[in-house]
């Protein structure tokens, strides 16, 4: 693990692993002569991955022309990247030591950043929708590794309302030391996933975006800022707030408009609340 996480308080010796299949999956994709068969075969050895596979590729998000029945046509119809996507994400679910109600939020609020990163990356056309889902997906990777961990603690903080960002990372950090971003950084550096999902996991939440020096970095850092606050506006916490996004760091790094964002926020809502069953069930 590379050395700029050394220093953290937090057990870093005791990080999860990144569950076989997604390991799996990885490998698979990185080698020139894999096959969909295989990739199926992988998959189909967790029926709960399988099934959710399918049931997401079959919904309207995808905007799939036929229903698809078989994991090879999944793969074929979605595409490699979104379906190591897909199943990165049912493995994160499948982490959950249990699945009480901090889980349930949890796995709401990291698909609907997800889902939420992706639709600003299509629609925006400002970078890789797939990467944009996977940069969301892992966003609060080091909330899950509190709650899995020392679940007995943190739940009570996750759960606390009224639900309050700014207040949730300052409980974090006087528990355990440090705050989420800077564990789920190291989570994904422990998992040789890439640096730009590392970093973007570490600055979603900062407020000069324009700071980060890399565009890729910065862009995507962006996307996912602004995704972050789509499960609050869905109500996933609560009385959604009385905010004006076009102030969000994110927002402003992108350059968006009320007007423009009215419109995203309208789309996405309409499309997750098709959805909201396939993805969150």
């Amino acid at each position: 693990m590379a050395n700029k996480f050394q220093n953290i308080t937090y057990d870093i010796n005791n990080l999860p692993s990144l569950p076989f299949i997604a390991t799996r999956m990885v490998e698979l994709l990185n080698a020139p002569t894999s096959s969909a068969d295989e990739m199926a075969q992988v998959i189909s050895a967790d029926p709960s991955i399988s099934a959710r596979v399918l049931q997401i590729a079959n919904s309207s998000f995808y905007s799939m022309a036929r229903q698809v029945k078989t994991l090879s046509t999944a793969i074929v119809v979605l595409g490699e990247k979104t379906l190591k996507n897909l199943v990165l994400a049912a493995s994160l679910r499948g982490m959950q030591k249990k699945f009480g109600p901090p889980e349930q939020l949890l796995w709401e609020d990291t698909m609907t950043c997800a889902l939420g990163a992706r639709f600003l990356a299509y629609n925006l056309k400002v970078i890789d929708p797939e990467e944009a889902f996977i940069a969301g997906l892992f966003r609060h990777v080091g909330r899950v590794v509190f709650n899995n961990q020392q679940g007995d603690i943190y739940a009570p903080i996750l759960l606390h309302k009224p639900y309050n960002e700014s207040d949730l990372n300052a409980r974090e950090k006087k528990q355990f030391g440090v705050e989420h971003t800077t564990l789920g950084a190291a989570v994904i550096e422990q998992w040789n996933l890439s640096d730009i999902i590392s970093l973007t996991t570490l600055h979603h939440h900062d407020d000069k975006l324009n700071a980060i020096e890399d565009d890729e970095t910065r862009t995507l850092t962006a996307i996912v800022n602004l995704a972050s606050e789509f499960p609050l506006l869905l109500g996933l916490f609560g009385s959604p707030p009385d905010c004006d996004l076009t102030e969000w760091p994110g927002a402003q790094a992108l350059k968006i408009d009320q007007e423009q964002m009215a419109k995203l926020l309208k789309n996405f809502r309409q499309v997750f609340n098709e959805n909201r069953e396939n993805f969150l069930a």
